[in-house]
């Protein structure tokens, strides 16, 4: 949408403002050394670990699930904090790329092994590109001159809620010679370019809720995006999952990760993880990675499906019976090979500070975090104390 036509919109002066808000802050950061916005992110980022305490938890998790077998509770603390570093350090970085000269992209990326990329592109076909979030990744839309001349560069991208900074966003993208994808898009479309030797890159990491496909992430269950996989079959094409490291303040390096096997979510996944595993400081752990899309009406088996797949990282869970009904059991629903309780017959806290600490003293008794809490018609202080830990909590209503 053009800024013109927001004339008699409600949110015209909400977009403006955060239209001039983020040109303003990438110009200003612009006028920065790169080291110097890099390092200056990083101090941003220390301060925000101090203050963002529900953040901070979730991090925290997400190390644990990931790297519970290789860390102590100890080192993944310090390793929490220095993701809230990097990622100030990174974000900073990606708001100096994004106004940087084309030619000064070469100054401050470098590609590992660029020579999988060549091969791959050498029977004529494109290829499928799997970038985490990780690195500066805004340096991610402006590598076409480090992929071999004679391919087309696509991206998939979700359209920004402000269409002032989505409208700047795809012109920007554009003028440097990428095309952007959107779900709107044909499939038949993205294919027909990827066939056509052209490349398509899509950020596959993040969670995707209830539609992505079951399979294992650092050994743990959870359900991906099976759109990389679809779009390597159906264009017979190769498909590589990205790392983006950094190397020094302000200079970040690529490297390229082969899939595999045969193409599938599970090897697409299998890759991505050995990117992320290239660099944890640099990955975006601030999103519940392995978040439960479960709820009293939707439960456990719904999620997880009715069987595992295979050993990997269980699922820790508090069955808390302390103040349920009498003979009140866990539903069927609600059991599941990958998950192990942990029973809570009784407990001597009641309000909602000593229910706080009681939880979190169970939940760092282990190195894998609580993931959630089933009980039956919780008490308040319960429901608030599970909260402020930061632990999804499920409570159940007594079988009639």
């Amino acid at each position: 949408m053009a800024a013109e036509s927001l004339k008699n919109h409600p949110k015209r002066w909400k977009w403006r403002l955060e239209w001039l808000a983020q040109t303003g802050m990438e110009k200003c950061v612009s006028l920065l050394p790169g080291p110097t916005a890099f390092r200056l992110g990083e101090t941003l980022g220390g301060i925000a670990w101090h203050f963002m305490g529900g953040r901070r938890r979730v991090v925290l998790r997400n190390l644990r699930i990931a790297f519970h077998n290789e860390y102590d509770l100890a080192a993944l603390d310090k390793m929490t904090r220095d993701v809230f570093r990097r990622t100030g350090a990174n974000l900073l970085s990606a708001a100096h790329t994004a106004r940087l000269p084309m030619e000064k992209i070469g100054e401050i990326l470098t590609v590992e092994n660029p020579e999988l990329i060549e091969e791959a592109l050498a029977n004529g076909k494109g290829l499928v590109l799997m970038p985490s979030h990780m690195g500066n990744w805004e340096i991610l839309t402006r590598m076409n001159r480090f992929f071999p001349p004679g391919h087309s560069n696509g991206a998939f991208y979700r359209p920004l809620n402000n269409p002032i900074l989505d409208e700047q966003l795809l012109a920007q993208r554009e003028s440097e010679g990428t095309r952007l994808f959107s779900k709107r898009d044909s499939f038949h479309l993205v294919t027909g370019f990827i066939r056509d030797g052209g490349i398509v890159g899509i950020l596959a990491d993040q969670r995707v809720g209830s539609q992505g496909e079951l399979v294992r992430f650092f050994g743990r269950l959870t359900r991906a995006s099976p759109l990389p996989s679809l779009m390597a079959r159906r264009s017979k094409s190769q498909v590589f999952a990205m790392s983006v490291i950094t190397v020094a303040p302000g200079k970040w390096k690529i490297r390229y990760h082969e899939v595999d096997g045969p193409v599938s979510t599970e090897s697409c996944m299998k890759a991505i993880e050995q990117a992320m595993r290239a660099s944890p400081q640099d990955v975006f752990w601030l999103q519940e990675r392995w978040k439960l899309y479960i709820h009293p009406n939707k439960s456990l088996r719904r999620w997880l499906g009715s069987e595992s797949l295979g050993e990997g990282t269980p699922h820790r869970a508090l069955l808390w019976l302390a103040g349920t009904p009498p003979n009140w059991q866990l539903p069927e629903d609600w059991v599941h090979p990958d998950v192990i309780y942990e029973v809570v017959e009784s407990t001597d806290a009641t309000d909602r500070e000593s229910l706080q600490k009681f939880i979190s003293n169970i939940d760092r008794a282990k190195p894998l975090p609580i993931d959630f809490i089933v009980t039956c018609n919780a008490k308040n202080a319960l429901v608030k104390a599970a909260a402020r830990e930061g632990i999804h909590l499920i409570s159940l209503k007594p079988s009639p």
